[in-house]
């Protein structure tokens, strides 16, 4: 999986170099300083914060000149792991990883953790890596190489630098407080890769016991979404010679570091879908492919380190669906009294963003790999329609996979326009119940249903308003009836609150029978309350109670009567299916 992700990182990695990373490199929050050499001495140049917007997750580049090469020393300057600090134990309060720069959170400049003795020893170690690495013969073997290539420390600079520090850090930072770094670079900006580069090759590897070489390279474990130690034994291969999980080469080692740097730099910015083709594309929730692409999808979360939560081949994405979905307003309702925008869609990310704000109430994009115990919704219909859908539709918007959309998207989008009508929310179910049958029309073809609501109306209409009783004549007219008459006989409710779960026995209904006997119960209920020459209610609930079902129970006609405005009281001379004022 690794391998074929980093085979394509390999070759934009080439042609962009540590650009691919820097463009998009986020620093931590907290204070940056940045000091300039002066006259065999050094004086600050400037001092500024960075803060990252939660929201739009970017930060203020306009806040000093020097935010690039800020950019630059503060990645060049990151430790592996704090496991690998310069110093071990209370050491590790100075998280830096060469000379050019000084690390800690502003807290350890008041709590006593920073003290003159750790910033000697740090720049000890920095000054002489051999001292490090004096007890461990393969981390000093691999340093030893490092050094032939880019020469021994500067130690006049570095020692410059340990003075201005332990002179300034107690007398020039104590303003500065919080849980948030403070961070000070000194302006080298051609230094910081080849000092970072003399720390990194020693701590790149997950454990440097593990090495091998072999004709004249070295081979180690990577440390990247990979930890072996003691305490895990089931990732050993014991039914080999070499138990290691696998052995990469330095080469390969520091691409693949590279290509975890570049996913974490992306995830910082919350985008956690990658595409890897001929291009690499980033991406967050809310955007999707707007190319045609085939290559690797990964699937990627902020943790610890970078977590790949999902890895697939796209054989073929097509940004454009198969043909045009328009969202009809297939109930005939006056658009004031909705919310959504109906339209004709084109893409899979306009399809996308109408899905998840109508049908999921704009919880689909943001919970797309929440853990279920996680997801902050109260509404029990909703989570469980959310939860069965999401990874169907997740291969559908991403990936171009539309296995099983239908099945699924068929069975929840009933589910939410019931589970809308039962909590009162008529506007949403309308909204609602529109997409539904778009979709329907969209995957199965056919008839269009806004046509075959209309026609069914207007038959009902001009049987309702007929001197004498007449008759049904197809069940999707019972079940549009039903609907009418249940919306009616509710209507008629005095009480201050009309649940409009009392509509449940009939949309939930699997026999005809059940329907009929609740019809019943509700019309004693409220018969009350309906005028004696109500020639409309009359021949309505007289063609309904006489009407024998043929086939099954059609909820979507149920709940399209229900929805819809009601017959009963139309006026005279309404012709446009409008209710009286």
């Amino acid at each position: 999986m690794i391998g074929q992700a980093l085979e394509i990182f390999k070759k934009e990695y080439e042609k962009k170099g540590d650009d691919l990373i820097l463009k998009s490199y986020i620093p931590a929050d907290g204070t940056y300083v940045v000091v300039i050499p002066k006259d065999d001495d050094f004086v600050i140049d400037d001092k500024f914060p960075i803060k990252m917007d939660r929201k739009t997750r970017k930060i203020d580049r306009s806040v000093s000149r020097y935010i690039n090469f800020v950019c630059l020393a503060d990645y060049y300057s990151r430790v592996a792991d704090m496991n690998k600090a310069i110093l071990s134990s209370s050491g590790k309060v100075i998280q830096g990883n060469n000379y050019l720069s000084f690390i800690i959170k502003k807290e350890s400049l008041t709590n006593g953790k920073l003290t003159h003795e750790i910033i000697d020893k740090y720049y000890s170690f920095l000054e002489n890596p051999r001292l490090k690495y004096a007890k461990k013969p393969k981390s000093l073997t691999l340093y030893e190489s490092t050094e032939k290539k880019l020469g021994e420390v500067d130690k006049i600079r570095l020692n410059s630098i340990k003075e201005w520090i332990k002179n300034n850090i107690f007398e020039s930072f104590t303003e500065y407080v919080g849980k948030d770094y403070l961070k000070i670079f000194f302006y080298y900006p051609e230094d910081y890769k080849k000092e970072s580069e003399r720390y990194l090759i020693p701590n790149i590897y997950n454990n440097n016991d593990y090495n091998q070489e072999i004709n004249d390279t070295i081979y180690g474990l990577p440390n990247d979404n990979l930890g072996l130690n003691a305490k895990k034994p089931y990732l050993e291969h014991k039914t080999r010679k070499n138990t290691l999980p696998y052995l990469i080469s330095q080469d390969e080692v520091m691409y693949q570091k590279k290509f975890f740097d570049y996913l974490m730099s992306q995830v910082s910015l919350g985008r956690v879908n990658i595409f890897m083709g001929d291009e690499i594309y980033a991406l967050d929730n809310k955007n999707t492919l707007e190319k045609e692409f085939k290559g690797i999808f990964l699937r990627i979360k902020k943790g610890k380190e970078v977590e790949i939560r999902d890895f697939d081949i796209i054989a073929y994405y097509n940004p454009r669906l198969q043909r045009e979905f328009e969202y009809k307003n297939v109930l005939d309702i006056d658009y004031d009294r909705l919310n959504a925008t109906y339209d004709k869609f084109e893409t899979i990310k306009e399809l996308h963003n109408t899905i998840n704000e109508v049908m999921f109430n704009k919880f689909l994009t943001t919970n797309y790999f929440t853990e279920p115990k996680d997801i902050p919704i109260n509404d029990g219909i909703l989570k469980y329609n959310l939860l069965m859908c999401r990874t169907a539709l997740f291969n559908w918007f991403y990936k171009g996979s539309e296995k099983n959309i239908w099945k699924l998207l068929n069975k929840a989008s009933l589910s939410l326009v019931k589970g809308s009508i039962n909590s009162g929310h008529m506007t949403k179910a309308n909204d609602q119940y529109n997409l539904r049958l778009s979709l329907k029309e969209y995957f199965e073809g056919g008839e269009d249903m806004a046509d075959v609501i209309r026609i069914v109306k207007e038959n009902l209409r001009n049987k309702v308003s007929h001197e004498s009783t007449d008759y049904l004549e197809t069940d999707r007219e019972y079940f549009f009836a039903v609907g009418q008459l249940v919306s009616f006989l509710l209507s008629r409710s005095k009480g201050k609150k009309k649940p409009l779960s009392l509509a449940n026995p009939f949309i939930n209904a699997k026999k005809d029978r059940v329907i009929k006997d609740k019809l019943k119960a509700l019309y004693k209920k409220y018969n009350h309350d309906i005028e004696s020459y109500n020639k409309r209610f009359k021949n309505l609930y007289s063609m309904i109670i006489s009407y024998e079902v043929e086939g099954k129970i059609d909820d979507d006609m149920i709940i399209a009567g229900y929805l819809h405005s009601n017959l009963v009281y139309e006026s005279k001379d309404n012709t446009g299916g409008k209710e009286d004022e």
